[in-house]
């Protein structure tokens, strides 16, 4: 049995405590796991002890698949009748619909739409208004090798670390703030320093947990014992 990748980023949202992403999740479920496969992804390397966690866990793994798709209200058809839209992307698991303001500045999902995936059509209902741009994302999910409840666990934290890292490493972050009478602003240099120390704390405590899991591995081996919490490589 595999383990899904949208298992794997609902076990690391649990360790990352981020709004926007909810946020994200909320607006556009498909686009949400685009994007999270690019942490997944880059997460994966970091479960290396023991050394054949990582060989374990990409045996037999599929990538998930993404695409989109934008459509406009018209005049004459969709103000009158629903609009059957063939997109071409057909097989997807998630279609996420979100209608954008004239302007493009706010966006709301739109859930009255119905997505065929075998025929790749979507379905909108009649319309109020022309120029509206509805931006719909398909998703199919990915998997890995089947995993334990340890090895999940794993998993989300070593995704909470790149997420962790990506902000230590951005540039806005880098730059020297305006500063003025008028308002309080941060010691940048304490900062800074209590970010990084946050940082290194949190590798550290990944990098206790993944030890731990391998000389946990190495005991299970040497006793001989079938125990759940490990994988078929014991």
């Amino acid at each position: 049995m595999a383990t899904s990748i949208s298992e794997i980023v609902s076990n690391a949202m649990v360790y990352i405590d981020d709004v926007r992403l909810k946020e994200e999740l909320e607006l556009s479920p498909a686009l949400f796991y685009r994007k999270m496969w690019l942490y997944v992804k880059n997460a994966l390397p970091l479960l290396n002890r023991p050394p054949q966690l990582l060989g374990y866990l990409q045996k037999n793994a599929v990538e998930p698949m993404y695409d989109s798709f934008e459509w406009e209200s018209e005049n004459d058809a969709s103000l009158s009748n629903e609009t059957k839209i063939e997109t071409g992307k057909i097989g997807y698991e998630i279609c996420s619909v979100v209608m954008r303001s004239r302007d493009g500045t706010e966006a709301t999902p739109y859930l009255e739409a119905v997505y065929d995936a075998e025929t790749g059509i979507v379905t909108i209902p009649q319309q109020d208004e022309p120029g509206i741009v509805f931006e719909m994302d398909f998703y199919k999910d990915g998997q890995f090798n089947d995993m334990t409840l340890t090895m999940k666990r794993l998993f989300g934290l070593a995704i909470a670390v790149v997420w962790d890292e990506h902000f230590e490493r951005n540039w806005l972050n880098l730059q020297p703030k305006i500063k003025d009478a008028s308002f309080t602003t941060v010691n940048e240099a304490n900062f800074a320093e209590k970010s990084n120390e946050r940082l290194i704390k949190n590798r550290q405590s990944y990098n206790d947990e993944l030890r731990k899991y391998e000389q946990d591995c190495a005991y299970a081996k040497v006793v001989g014992g079938k125990m759940s919490a490990y994988p078929k490589f014991v």
